[in-house]
């Protein structure tokens, strides 16, 4: 075994500088913490992915201030128990998106990469696979791909988060009543690597497979796979504004519930806002906020079943932050800070769908008159061509975000807030289009629990609440830092490792 001072001293080409803090819910789930005191039959995790209490704050400030209303969500956080958890991973304080799901599925720490799995390749079981064991139908509802790795980590093992195309065959395998959100690449035959039809793989299997709105909202399938979109789900901006023909998160979650609530042992069914994290890399604020509004509108559907079905437990969850684009103040003592939100409003795109009306060698006034009709924003000639050259020349700004996601970010830098005393662009500042390390939020919604105190936790302690929940207790196996660590250094240099993602 490695010693903490000879870890400490080599550096390691993982990053560890130090060891992390111990987590209370490895192993076995720890007696410390909130219990819940009863038991349901359904079980609901909404995650918001890449979700921080800024994207929060601007979200609670928009709603009230220009659509004169509250949050469902301010308003379960105003009532209900919530709290915080720490998201660091096994070996690194800042997580990505499946060593988080792996902690709330698995009740364990792993290293950043891999579904359901530690770094030396043992296989974890996943939550939701414990349930289905137990007669639970699953249901997993994205705006991602289906695929991808928050709801993936819930129900299958796999290496490598990124091996799409298998996790689409491991889906087949497992067999959950309920699959929404897109990747069309990883189904279609024409698109797939190997070119097996997956879509008639599941049909064969007695799925309904829908590709659209309409089609989803025909169908009368009992169970369900739906894929919407070649990758991602577009950003509900695009969807709202600019036409693109896809289900809405809300829409998505309406399809589902039915369809698992029919199943007479109950159901488990995990809800990801996943294009907020998204949103947040590109360091886009109109999209991320259009985003959160739309897992808001969900939200409020969820909280109408749980009302209406009090046998049924809803936690909503943050994985982690992700750039934190903070509303900052502006004037004599930040009174003009709100102005801000108005800036939001004009926004009626996100930066991908402008790259991809831009195209690969747009001229200076295109991309001032894509900034002036899809963000409301007025460029200076020097900044369209310096987006000029990011889109040509890859030729980056700011430099200290290269590793973020580009050139999306210098399209941010480009429509920063110029004037500090009264905000002439919105006043929404990013340092970074990576994740952070900060605490996010957990909150509960269900019968009986109207006082129940959560306080900080560890991520892993949501596996204990699911366990709680629905009276499955069972234990995975749990590694050390410095067990992890060790795998990690012996990996040749070079290698590209599974936890080398953003999301």
């Amino acid at each position: 075994m490695m010693k903490r001072r000879d870890i400490l001293k080599g550096g390691l080409a993982a990053g560890a500088l130090a060891l992390l803090p111990r987590s209370q819910a490895q192993g076995a789930p720890s007696q410390d913490g909130p219990s819940l005191g009863r038991r349901y039959r359904n079980l609901i995790v909404f995650v918001y992915d890449g979700f921080s209490w800024e994207d929060y704050a601007i979200a609670q400030a928009y709603a009230r201030r220009r659509q004169g209303r509250v949050l469902a969500l301010e308003r379960l956080l105003a009532r209900y128990p919530n709290g915080l958890i720490n998201t660091y991973s096994l070996t690194s304080y800042v997580t990505e998106s499946s060593a988080a799901g792996n902690a709330f599925s698995c009740g364990v720490k792993t290293v950043n990469g891999g579904l359901a799995i530690h770094a030396d390749g043992t296989p974890l079981k996943p939550f939701f696979a414990a349930a289905k064991e137990a007669g639970k139908a699953v249901g997993l509802v994205t705006t991602t791909t289906v695929t991808h790795a928050t709801p993936g980590s819930f129900v299958v093992s796999n290496p490598d988060r990124n091996a799409e195309e298998r996790i689409a065959e491991q889906y087949l395998e497992f067999g959950a009543e309920v699959y929404l959100g897109g990747g069309d690449h990883f189904f279609n035959p024409a698109k797939r690597k190997d070119g097996k039809d997956l879509y008639a793989a599941f049909a064969a299997k007695g799925y309904g497979v829908v590709r659209t709105p309409e089609e989803l909202a025909r169908s009368n399938a009992t169970r369900l796979l739906g894929v919407f979109s070649d990758s991602h789900v577009p950003y509900e901006v695009d969807r709202r504004f600019q036409g693109l023909g896809v289900p809405s998160l809300k829409e998505m979650v309406q399809a589902a519930l039915p369809r698992l609530a029919a199943h007479r042992g109950g159901f488990v069914l995990q809800v990801e806002a996943g294009r907020i994290d998204h949103a947040n890399h590109l360091n886009d604020a109109g999209t991320t906020l259009w985003d959160v509004l739309a897992a808001d509108e969900a939200l409020e559907l969820l909280t109408a079943f749980v009302d209406r079905n009090p046998d049924t437990l809803l936690i909503v969850v943050s994985d982690h932050a992700t750039g934190v684009g903070g509303l900052y103040g502006a004037g004599r003592s930040y009174l003009e800070s709100s102005m801000g939100l108005d800036l939001l409003e004009p926004q009626r795109a996100s930066f991908e769908h402008m790259l991809r009306v831009l195209g690969q060698a747009p001229e200076a006034s295109q991309v001032k008159e894509a900034f002036r009709a899809m963000k409301g924003v007025a460029l200076e000639d020097p900044e369209a061509e310096r987006v000029v050259r990011a889109i040509r020349e890859r030729a980056y700004w700011p430099e200290g975000v290269r590793h973020g996601v580009q050139p999306a970010n210098t399209l941010a830098w480009a429509m920063a807030q110029r004037n500090a005393q009264r905000p002439d662009r919105p006043n929404i500042g990013y340092g970074s289009g990576q994740h952070t390390a900060s605490p996010v939020m957990l909150l509960l919604y269900g019968q009986g629990l109207r006082f129940l105190q959560l306080g900080l936790l560890d991520n892993t302690h949501v596996f204990r609440l699911m366990g709680e929940a629905l009276g499955l207790r069972y234990q995975n196996p749990a590694m050390s830092e410095e067990e992890a660590l060790e795998i990690l250094k012996a990996r040749p240099q070079g290698t590209r490792h599974p936890e080398d993602v953003l999301a």
